[in-house]
């Protein structure tokens, strides 16, 4: 388990996000980044063990966020990720999961989601889990400088 900050961890992790969602036509409605606990390598909680989770909502203008998400599993596969989850959904939705090898970050977009299934869009990205060097963690949002 790697050692660092919540706030140095989300700063590597951004960056990574960004990314993931500059592949995406979407307005963004909202982008939530928080510290979360995580458990030991015996199931235990501890306080300086934490991940960093990204949650996003957005918004496909062209009501076009399944071909999008579609587009994204194709990509990853591509590039050699772990697809963890593949769906279609019977009102249109997709789902998919899929983990980075080279990071272990876990990336998520789902979409279906009423009132506007084809156009709204919650993506959730995690880190694997990291060992604060400081002790114990805030748990919750991160407030990190603008950039």
């Amino acid at each position: 388990m790697e050692t660092r900050t919540p706030q140095q961890a989300a700063a590597d992790f951004l960056p990574r996000v960004e990314q993931v969602l500059s592949a995406l036509s979407i307005t963004r409605e909202s982008l939530e980044v928080r510290a979360n606990r995580c458990e030991g390598a015996q199931g235990e909680q501890r306080d300086d063990l934490f991940y960093v989770w990204v949650g996003l909502r957005g918004r496909a203008q062209a009501n076009d966020i399944a071909p999008q998400i579609e587009a994204a599993h194709a990509r990853w596969r591509q590039q050699g990720w772990d697809i963890g989850r593949f769906r279609k959904l019977d009102n249109g939705g997709v789902n998919l999961t899929a983990t980075e090898p080279a990071t272990g970050n876990t990336y998520t977009l789902d979409s279906g989601f009423k009132p506007d299934p084809d156009a709204y869009l919650a993506a959730f990205f995690n880190t694997p889990c990291f060992r604060s060097p400081e002790g114990q963690v805030a748990f919750g949002e991160l407030h990190l400088p603008p950039t």
